[in-house]
């Protein structure tokens, strides 16, 4: 296989969330979008840094008296996140930092509010979807679906004068068992 510097990606992340996932199926139907933007969802806005997405299946070695090597392998867990520090202070993005706590939006004021819930608080899901445009192919696109994720993080946000107060967002999968099986966390795909 010859070598091909076209394959190789650089281009930034545009980052939405509360996407509707698309139809599960194997394989799944693609997240569609128009020029890298999603027919449903909130963009989270400029970010900084690179948005990091990890996927990782976790593997259990299997060892035998009669061997000094293991002789086989499976898979025990699986894990999927994306993370990436927001610049823009938005609501949807706020919101999804601070999690399910009080909120108001309105003409005046971006509210949220919390602290000592009178009871277990629910954890908030949504769908985060990441396009990124090919720069040798400028209508093509690489587009990321994690179909059901939440903030692991909670909110940390620096004030100073020097720089901006940015916040980070680590949004870890979760099944979602209402897919089919083998298309329950997420999909990956490069437009050709």
């Amino acid at each position: 296989m010859a070598q091909n510097p076209a394959a190789i990606h650089i281009g930034a992340a545009r980052i939405f969330l509360g996407v509707t996932p698309p139809a599960s199926g194997t394989p799944p139907t693609l997240t569609g979008h128009t020029a890298g933007v999603p027919a449903t969802g909130v963009e989270v806005g400029y970010t900084r840094d690179a948005a990091t997405f990890t996927y990782k299946q976790n593997k259990q070695e299997i060892q035998a008296e009669q061997s000094l090597n293991p002789v086989d392998v499976f898979v025990t867990t699986e894990e999927a996140q994306i993370e990436f520090q927001a610049l823009e202070h938005t609501y949807n993005t706020l919101k999804t930092a601070f999690d399910n706590i009080g909120t108001v939006t309105d003409g005046a004021k971006d509210l949220f509010y919390g602290g000592d819930g009178s009871g277990l608080l629910s954890v908030t899901t949504q769908c985060v979807v990441l396009t990124s445009i090919q720069r040798q192919a400028p209508t093509k696109y690489e587009v990321l679906t994690l179909y059901k994720v939440y903030n692991v993080e909670g909110i940390a946000i620096g004030y100073q004068r020097t720089t901006e107060a940015m916040y980070k967002i680590t949004l870890k999968a979760l099944v979602d068992t209402t897919r089919n099986l083998g298309d329950r966390i997420f999909q990956f795909y490069r437009e050709k």
